[in-house]
């Protein structure tokens, strides 16, 4: 550990020579970001409308669209993974079958991580989890993490975290971009971006195609998204709003290997076969906006999504057809009561999804029905005290269609937070906060079908405590403290094969640390360190595939007008390998890996023309995010990607 972080400085210190501050451009460009602080950013994830951060009882991280220009980040998971406490776990040497864990959720973070797109989910009725891939960083405008239970306001599945992309947005001057990738493994992209107003009509226009060999033999994929938005003002007060999102691709399969072998050739693939699969999404939308005054804000939302996805596993075929449908209804009242803020917000969500799966030992048709019904409650004292409380009530229903047989369950959960706000002039200000809330999640489509004849919702109780501190216009701190408890929790008993709830309650609690700090206008440093013990109570063993430590550091530095150099270095501590925890405790931990990565930006304003370099991985480092058994799932080693892009 200690010769790996000396190599990273020594990058660091041959670098920084190069680029002395000194000679920095004297006035600061108008389309660079100054100094941008978490507590000064506005989210809509939080409370499904808008607010800013220091108001917010919980840990929230917003990644800005400057933060994504200027990341090396190769696709979302990337990105995501460099923030405090998120963890990604990879099996393709890509974005295609990978996934982020939050506050140690383990080997369920599939189902245990609610994934939003603008508001709507994307987590599919299977344990498949989320898929990243249908969605390029091109199509991304920022994310918002909130760390913690968000249940009350999204349902099932909403334990360890929310993650909301939200997409570029429709509007503005008429213009767009092209650009161009090359790199690694045979890697090549195009992307596309058109995007204007007209009158009362506002829309949007991008598309991508990839295509890589990949890091590993039989590891190549190739893929195409789609998606377009249109906004029509129906006046001042109404807005209509429509979306279209498609995805295609089509992947290798290289399959684990031994320690050995990944010692040997962590590129190789053992598969005998030509493994394979392919996905197939759409996703569309409308939606409806009202700003009535004294009367609230109401918001409707509507959307339909298909998912195909086919393959073949040693020779083996499988299919999953899934079609969902999504109602999501919200009003919210602002109430002046003398020097006091009163802000109701009630909702209901609707999700109702048909889905057959169909392999060579079992098919799984099914019908699956969720309505919710919610209030979020928030009033401000005095401008420094902020009070907020919530309940949802939530009906589910399954029914095999073949047989006839159905399971319903009825869950409520609740939340309940404080915030104070302080300010001590130009010097300090922020807010401590402290919040009590419950969670749940149901077993999914993949769960039910091989489980325990008792298997039932999991159940869990979260408290988080934190600060969040603003020094002046230079630095900023925020520190939180979380503590979960889960009874009943789902698991995979591989050793037997079925699924069922855990005999013991699981535990996790640690602590979560982020700074930023602008020593001058130009260079923002960061970081975030997170400390998590994932464990049960009553026995001595560890959750699967979490790690006690994680942390990652880096700097933007904006050198020149025309030049911009970002740095990331990412640590994961060792964790558990996944599976059967008490026989998982027989095999030796994952080891901890650090990644350090690079991308430097040459802008040409004149000619509206922007290059880049990324280089992945700098220190070459061998390592691996997923384990089962002592059958390891290579990532990639050092590797670079070039890129040309024209705005218009």
């Amino acid at each position: 550990m200690t010769e790996k972080l000396i190599r990273i400085l020594i990058i660091f210190f041959l670098i920084s020579p190069i680029f002395r501050p000194a000679p920095l451009y004297a006035q600061k460009d108008d389309d660079k970001d100054s100094q941008a602080f978490m507590l000064d950013e506005v989210v809509v994830t939080a409370s499904r409308y808008r607010e800013k951060i220091r108001n917010i009882p919980a840990n929230v991280t917003v990644i800005t669209a400057s933060d994504i220009e200027k990341s090396s980040a190769n696709n979302i998971v990337d990105l995501l993974s460099a923030e405090g406490g998120l963890v990604q776990r990879g099996f393709l040497g890509n974005d295609k079958k990978a996934g982020v864990d939050i506050r140690g959720m383990g080997e369920t973070s599939v189902s245990s991580v609610l994934v939003l797109v603008d508001g709507i989910r994307i987590n599919p009725a299977d344990m498949a989890g989320p898929d990243f891939s249908t969605l390029s960083l091109d199509q991304v405008e920022r994310i918002e993490i909130i760390r913690g239970a968000g249940s009350v306001l999204y349902g099932d599945g909403a334990v360890g975290g929310v993650i909301n992309i939200i997409t570029k947005p429709v509007g503005g001057k008429p213009g767009g971009l092209v650009r161009l990738e090359g790199g690694s493994y045979q890697y090549e992209k195009a992307t596309g971006l058109a995007r204007g107003s007209f009158d009362n009509l506002h829309f949007s226009l991008i598309g991508n195609h990839s295509d890589t060999d990949g890091y590993r033999e039989k590891g190549n994929f190739r893929n195409k998204n789609l998606s377009s938005k249109l906004a029509y003002d129906l006046g001042e007060y109404l807005s209509f709003s429509a979306e279209m999102r498609l995805h295609k691709d089509h992947y290798g399969f290289p399959g684990p290997l031994t320690k050995k072998q990944f010692r040997e050739s962590p590129r190789q693939s053992t598969d005998p076969t030509d493994s394979q699969g392919e996905t197939w999404d759409e996703t569309y939308g409308v939606g409806l906006d009202g700003y009535f005054g004294a009367f609230g804000d109401f918001s409707a939302r509507f959307t339909y999504g298909e998912r195909e996805n086919n393959w073949l596993m040693l020779l083996t075929p499988g299919e999953i057809h899934e079609r969902s449908r999504n109602l999501n209804l919200k009003h919210k009242w602002d109430i002046n009561i003398g020097s006091h803020l009163s802000e109701l917000t009630l909702g209901f969500d609707y999700r109702d999804t048909d889905y057959y799966q169909e392999t060579s030992f079992a098919t799984k048709p099914m019908e699956v029905d969720h309505k919710g019904y919610y209030f979020l409650e928030k009033v401000t004292l005095f401008d420094k005290w902020i009070f907020q409380g919530g309940v949802r009530h939530h009906d589910y229903e399954n029914n095999i269609t073949t047989s006839g047989t159905k399971t319903s369950w009825t869950l409520e959960d609740y939340t309940a937070g404080l915030v104070y706000l302080f300010n001590f002039g130009t010097t300090l200000n922020g807010s401590l906060f402290a919040n009590y809330a419950t969670s749940f999640r149901i077993p999914d489509i993949d769960e039910l079908g091989f489980a325990t004849s008792d298997i039932r919702p999991q159940d869990g109780k979260h408290r988080d405590a934190g600060v969040k501190l603003l020094f002046g216009n230079r630095a900023e701190i925020n520190i939180t403290y979380f503590y979960i408890r889960i009874e009943d929790e789902i698991w995979f008993d591989a050793l037997n094969y079925i699924n069922t709830n855990y005999d013991y309650p699981t535990k996790r609690k640690g602590v979560e640390t982020t700074f930023r700090f602008y020593p001058i206008d130009s260079l923002k440093l960061w970081g975030n360190y997170t400390y998590t013990d994932a464990g049960f109570e009553g026995v001595d063993y560890d959750v699967p595939t979490v790690p006690e430590h994680k942390f990652s550091a880096g700097m933007n530095w904006d050198i020149l007008e025309w030049c911009e150099l970002g740095i990331t270095h990412n640590h994961v501590g060792s964790r558990p390998q996944g599976g059967n925890p008490i026989a998982g405790s027989r095999y030796e931990n994952m080891p901890s890996y650090d990644v350090v990565d690079m991308k430097l930006t040459f802008s040409l304003k004149k000619y509206h023309l922007k290059t880049f370099v990324k280089v992945n991985n700098i220190l070459d480092e061998s390592y691996y995010t997923s384990s089962y058994y002592d059958n390891v799932y290579p990532s990639p080693e050092r590797n670079y990607r070039v890129g040309l892009e024209w705005n218009f």
